[in-house]
């Protein structure tokens, strides 16, 4: 009786490999689950894979040796089999010469016997004879010379075919064939299409035979690195197929017309705009593969917490053929469309970008082969950085912004155009589309000033993906002080989509620190945060940013200083050294703060404000001179206005420290004209007004302070005392008290005494004034502020001071 063959074959007519950098499951990891029925004791193995051919005249492929390594490491694995060295030979690269494969065939034939399995797996160059008539085509294996294959290195198909016919006819075994023999690049028979033929001969169906094909025999076989981190299209999917994601009716078999199902879904969206349709030739409801619902599970739910990637396409070779029949001015454009590529020029300047060229190329008929191919190549390239944010984001939490320091309105301000043509030139029905207009959406709103405009956009990105996470995560930041419930629940939609990321919680506790002053609510939050990674960096960084914030600045060193250490992928270790060195400022630890800084300014110098910290050191260790060039450096440097902005604030300080008052007033306007949103200058400049008695300046920049930042708690409360000063109790008190619900700069409880104690409401002063002796007022403020004189003069401020300061105070 005959049993029947199964004959998987992983053909193409033409192999291109894709670039970019890709997340997704390796199929070279251990499997626990589906089974192709294979019993390790009755299977025998022969897998081939070449990449580095020995004739340089073969052109080298990238990832043929990786899909044979992965399917080995299938094998071996409990799923594949288990398969050990008496049952599994394993050629890769030079080991697979002629004569290996040959040996390794032979002891198939000698090894197997009836009722056994066996599986071929070759992954290489297929090609024909350009001179014969013929064409029965080749399977080339390392050896294989470029021009004549008869004179050895290679194997012929009918041959190849005959061992298949033995081994299921003679010896009555089952047999799986996998290969995947035809890829792109200058071969002999290129000009009568080798690929093509040798496909078309591979596809023959022959008795009992199973056959899976990956592509037309006139088709593109695609590979690169968005599948399993470089793959073939069709084999990593053809490996999911079989782990039971091809498991339609959920009966828990996978049968060939499943498979075939799968492919022709996954494989011919997942290419697009090229064309590859797989085939499958055989009984359809062969079963292939048994499957653990569990395992399963598992295979789904680390899929769903990936980002969904796209990669480029290079053609190896094949341009060459066809750039050689156009003329010198469609070559030069091929030559600027790949430059501007590479240069990120996609949309500007007009007459010299990438679309520019692109437009010239995809209207020369001579190039209708490659039009696909420079279609995908440019959509690509267009969402590519968008797309490894997304997944910088997802992996680490820490964007470009915070590890280069720059701001992300600038750092993503063209994204929305680049993803808005890559969607354009995909198309509506492109798999893609509706995740490139999500991701247009969610970067527009990461470059909005106004909340309320980035919460709209953000909202459109889950319309168009429901399960964005990055986008409900966006969202938390956008909720006001009566949304906290909408915080946690777009923070939990968020977990639930990828429960091991900690940024939803990292941003949810910082909404209840900054938006609802909650410090305990956002400590806890931050627990949870390290509960899921006690190893994440973010997380340690955020302790360190609650407790500065917190001014317990020992607990901050101590979680800024782990940061620094820490060893993980994607660590900001500026951000830290910058906080950090801040920390140490506070406590007036001047010698640790200069050696954290200067380590900082050594890593980048660019780096938003670290020039300007260590400035401020040189300041308060009286080098004034060393002060200066710093803040002057960091204004030649400052790759952000706001940055430029600060360093010229500081400058103005240090004028003003000197008594060069003019000198510090044009630095304070310099600082207002780099950045309007720096509250800093408008607060210093009416600082100075103020002492000069020019209150009527004075006010002015108060006000347009709390203009550019309404919650300026410092702003109110200098405005107050200025209303005081002009003889205006009752705005004096109204901004007073205003200075004090507004805290982001400040207390407001100094200036509130003050304005009390100017307007001669001394009851209410001493109240506010022993709210701040019970915390941390300074004794030397008590004694000299011009503007409580008068309580000095009063009884219960002897009673106070005795009471507060009973070793200082001396009746």
């Amino acid at each position: 009786m005959k049993y029947p063959v199964f004959l998987l074959i992983l053909f193409c007519s033409f192999k291109v490999i894709a670039q970019n950098t890709a997340v997704s499951m390796k199929g070279t990891s251990p499997m626990t689950a589906s089974k192709l029925a294979i019993d390790s004791k009755n299977t025998f193995a022969v897998v081939v894979g070449i990449s580095d051919y020995q004739d340089s005249g073969i052109p080298d492929l990238q990832f043929a040796h990786k899909d044979a390594e992965a399917f080995a490491g299938f094998l071996q694995s409990e799923a594949g089999g288990s398969l050990d060295g008496d049952h599994l030979k394993v050629l890769i690269n030079k080991e697979a010469t002629a004569a290996q494969f040959a040996i390794a065939l032979d002891w198939l034939m000698e090894v197997v016997k009836e009722n056994d399995k066996v599986i071929i797996y070759f992954s290489g160059h297929g090609d024909v004879e350009r001179k014969t008539i013929t064409q029965p085509g080749y399977l080339l294996c390392w050896d294989a010379p470029s021009k004549v294959y008869m004179a050895g290195g290679a194997l012929a198909l009918p041959m190849f075919q005959d061992i298949i016919t033995t081994l299921s006819s003679q010896s009555k075994a089952k047999v799986v064939v996998i290969t995947d023999a035809c890829r792109s690049g200058k071969l002999a028979g290129s000009s009568v299409g080798g690929s093509q033929i040798t496909g078309a001969n591979l596809a023959q169906q022959y008795s009992n035979e199973i056959k899976i094909l990956s592509c037309q025999p006139n088709e593109y076989s695609i590979e690169g690195q968005q599948w399993g981190g470089g793959r073939g299209a069709f084999s990593f999917n053809l490996v999911n197929a079989l782990y039971g994601l091809a498991d339609n009716n959920k009966d828990l078999y996978v049968t060939l017309q499943e498979i075939g199902r799968y492919l022709e879904d996954h494989v011919t969206s997942e290419v697009a705009p090229l064309s590859q349709v797989p085939m499958v030739l055989g009984n359809k409801s062969e079963k292939l593969a048994v499957v653990d619902s569990k395992f399963l599970a598992s295979i789904q739910a680390g899929n769903s917490n990936q980002i969904q990637l796209f990669s480029s396409i290079d053609t190896r070779g094949m341009e060459a053929e066809i750039l050689a029949g156009v003329d010198s001015t469609i070559q030069e454009y091929y030559k600027l469309f790949n430059k501007t590529l590479k240069t990120k020029s996609f949309l500007e300047p007009k007459n010299a970008c990438a679309d520019f060229y692109y437009g010239k190329l995809i209207n020369e008929p001579k190039l209708t082969k490659l039009h696909s191919t420079l279609r995908r190549n440019f959509a690509a390239a267009l969402q590519d950085e968008a797309q490894q944010e997304l997944n910088t984001m997802l992996k680490t939490g820490l964007t470009l912004n915070i590890l280069s320091g720059k701001r992300e309105s600038d750092v993503y301000k063209n994204y929305p155009d680049w993803l808005d043509r890559a969607a354009e030139l995909l198309g509506r029905e492109h798999y893609m589309y509706a995740t490139l207009q999500a991701r247009k959406a969610f970067f527009s709103g990461k470059i909005q000033s106004n909340q309320a405009d980035a919460k709209k956009y953000f909202y459109e990105a889950l319309k168009w993906q429901p399960d964005m996470a990055h986008a409900y995560v966006e969202l938390i930041s956008t909720c006001s002080e009566t949304e906290a419930d909408s915080a946690e629940i777009f923070a939990q939609k968020a977990f639930d989509l990828v429960p091991q990321w900690v940024v939803p919680y990292i941003r949810l506790s910082h909404f209840y620190k900054r938006k609802l002053d909650s410090k305990l609510k956002s400590e806890t939050i931050l627990q949870k945060a390290g509960e899921i990674d006690s190893s994440s960096v973010l997380v340690w960084y955020s302790k360190g940013n609650n407790y500065l914030q917190q001014r317990d600045l020992e607990k901050a060193i101590f979680w800024f200083k782990k940061s620094v250490s820490g060893t993980g992928e994607g660590i900001c270790f500026n951000c830290a050294l910058l906080n950090l060195g801040e920390a140490y400022l506070m406590l007036g630890r001047n010698a640790e703060a200069e050696s954290v800084l200067s380590q900082a300014v050594q890593l980048d110098s660019t780096f938003g404000g670290t020039l300007n910290r260590l400035g401020k050191v040189y300041w308060l260790t009286d080098r004034f001179e060393m002060a200066e060039a710093a803040f002057r450096k960091e204004i030649r440097l400052a790759a952000l206005e706001a940055d430029r902005s600060m360093a010229y604030n500081e400058l103005g300080n240090l004028c003003w420290k000197q008594n060069r008052a003019g000198e510090a007033e044009a630095y304070y306007k310099k600082s207002m004209q780099s950045d309007t949103t720096n509250v800093n200058p408008y607060w210093n400049l009416a600082g100075i007004y103020y002492e000069q008695k020019q209150y009527e300046k004075a006010e002015f920049y108060c006000r347009k302070s709390i203009q550019n930042d309404s919650t300026d708690g410092l702003a109110y409360s200098n405005l107050g005392l200025i209303c005081a000063k002009t003889n205006r109790p009752a705005e004096a008190e109204l901004y007073g008290r205003k200075g004090i619900i507004h805290t982001k700069y400040g207390n407001g409880l100094y200036e509130y005494t003050s304005i009390l104690s100017m307007i001669n409401k001394f009851d209410e002063a001493f109240v506010v004034l022993e709210k701040i002796l019970r915390t941390d007022a300074p004794y030397e403020w008590c004694q000299t502020d011009p503007d409580i004189a008068p309580l000095r003069l009063l009884p219960k401020w002897k009673v106070l001071m005795k009471k507060y300061f009973p070793e200082k105070f001396k009746d």
